[in-house]
């Protein structure tokens, strides 16, 4: 079996595929005191690792045996120190809380440390993933209106995100400081520039999202439109998938 590193960024961005399918509100485990079988209860046995390794190619039969945290190896990735953390410290909040508050501190807790290399690598799925996350979080009215961004219009201004990928950028927490010195208006040199590895997957789609909202489209419109380019000739990275 060939053995895939799976970093904090690539498992961030997997953790919110999740959610964004799930609902942030979806639990691993019933309410204390509620009946399994109660139709208030929202819980998925699955829980939040076994959908990530699923969308990671694991198999259901072998699902059904545990999919937490700890099976990442067994499926042939091993996770950075960073990941591993995140990983582990999702698991341990999901059986007390919903899945969106168990990414949102597992999240704060794994970037206590510092990245590896690793940790900067993604690809599509991550990127569109939180690109849709980011997407939500904020109503239609606080997105630019119609004309209003020019297509040049750096990511980070004054240490705070400006646009919808600087937003991304800033949930997979690159460092606003040395982004807003950069005063880079694409998303793709950005990262590079601050170390970042995208397959060119993603980087399509990153140009994509930017070409759609300098057109005017509103965020969520924006993703969707992106989410439709066709980006199969670009080479394939197993995080692709």
């Amino acid at each position: 079996m060939t053995t895939r590193i799976l970093g904090c960024a690539e498992l961030y961005g997997r953790l919110r595929y999740v959610t964004n399918h799930a609902g942030l509100q979806r639990r691993t485990h019933p309410f204390a005191g509620m009946p399994a079988a109660s139709a208030f209860d929202d819980h998925d046995a699955l829980g939040l690792h076994g959908h990530v390794l699923q969308g990671l190619g694991a198999t259901a039969e072998y699902l059904e045996e545990g999919g937490g945290a700890a099976c990442y190896p067994a499926f042939g990735f091993r996770l950075t120190e960073k990941a591993a953390r995140l990983a582990r410290f999702s698991e341990e909040f999901e059986y007390s809380g919903t899945w969106g508050e168990a990414i949102r501190a597992a999240a704060s807790l794994a970037h206590q440390i510092d990245d590896a290399e690793d940790d900067q690598v993604f690809g599509d799925v991550t990127l569109l993933a939180v690109a849709r996350h980011i997407g939500r979080q904020y109503p239609p009215e606080m997105t630019p209106l119609p004309g209003w961004l020019p297509p040049d219009t750096p990511l980070f201004l004054d240490g705070y995100p400006a646009t919808l990928l600087g937003h991304v950028a800033a949930d997979l927490r690159v460092d606003a400081v040395t982004a807003t010195c950069a005063r880079e208006g694409r998303a793709v040199i950005l990262f590079r520039s601050l170390g970042w590895r995208l397959t060119p997957r993603a980087e399509a789609l990153a140009d994509a999202i930017q070409n759609y909202e300098a057109k005017g489209l509103r965020w969520p419109d924006a993703i969707a439109a992106a989410a439709r380019v066709d980006v199969t000739h670009f080479e394939r990275h197993y995080w692709d998938r």
